[in-house]
C-alpha cells in the first residue's frame, strides 16, 4: 500500500528518481523570447486565438490518420457480405456461360438488336453484385455502418441469383 505524502509544488516524475521542475521565471522567458524568421520573410504572425474554427468544416479538413475505424463487429460483416456477393457473382456467372449457348438460337431470331440486348444482359449480371457491394462503400463510407448494413442486406435480397430457386443455370 501506498502512503500520500503532501507536495508543494507539483513534480512530474520519469522514471527512478528523475523530476522535472518548471519555475514562472523560465515560462516568462518562453514567450519572450523572437520568433525566428522564415525563409527571410520575418517572424511568423500568431493566428488569432478569438477565431474557432467551424465544427463542420473542421471535420472535413481532418487528416486521413484521424478517421474514425470500423469496429470488428463491422469488419466481419463486410467480410461476410463480401463473400457474399462474390458467390454470387459466380453463380450469376456459370447461369451466364449456360444460357449464352442455350439462348444463342433465341437470339439469332430476335434480330441483331434483340442479340445485342440478351447476351448485355446476360454477361453484365456477374457485375452486378460486385459493383453494388462497391457502390455501398464509396457512397455510404461516411455515413455510418448502421446505414451501409442496410444497404448490404438490401443488396443481399435483390441481386439473389434467381437460377438456384429455379435448379438450372449452374453447369
Amino acid at each position: 500500500m501506498r502512503k500520500n505524502t503532501p507536495r508543494g509544488a507539483r513534480e512530474s516524475a520519469l522514471a527512478s528518481g528523475w523530476t522535472v521542475e518548471s519555475t514562472a521565471e523560465a515560462e516568462a522567458a518562453d514567450l519572450e523570447a523572437p520568433q525566428a524568421p522564415v525563409g527571410g520573410l520575418g517572424p511568423v504572425p500568431d493566428p488569432d486565438p478569438g477565431l474557432d474554427p467551424d465544427p463542420e468544416t473542421a471535420a472535413d479538413d481532418a487528416p486521413a490518420d484521424e478517421r474514425t475505424q470500423l469496429s470488428n463487429m463491422a469488419l466481419v460483416m463486410l467480410g461476410v457480405l463480401g463473400g457474399l456477393y462474390l458467390l454470387y457473382s459466380w453463380v450469376w456467372l456459370s447461369w451466364a456461360q449456360y444460357y449464352a449457348s442455350v439462348n444463342q438460337e433465341v437470339a439469332a431470331t430476335s434480330g441483331s438488336l434483340g442479340s445485342v440486348l440478351q447476351q448485355t444482359v446476360f454477361w453484365a449480371a456477374p457485375l452486378a453484385p460486385v459493383l453494388w457491394f462497391l457502390a455501398v462503400l464509396v457512397l455510404h463510407r461516411r455515413a455510418g455502418t448502421g446505414k451501409m448494413a442496410l444497404w448490404l442486406v438490401i443488396g443481399a435480397v435483390v441481386l439473389f441469383p434467381l437460377p438456384v430457386l429455379s435448379g438450372g443455370g449452374a453447369a
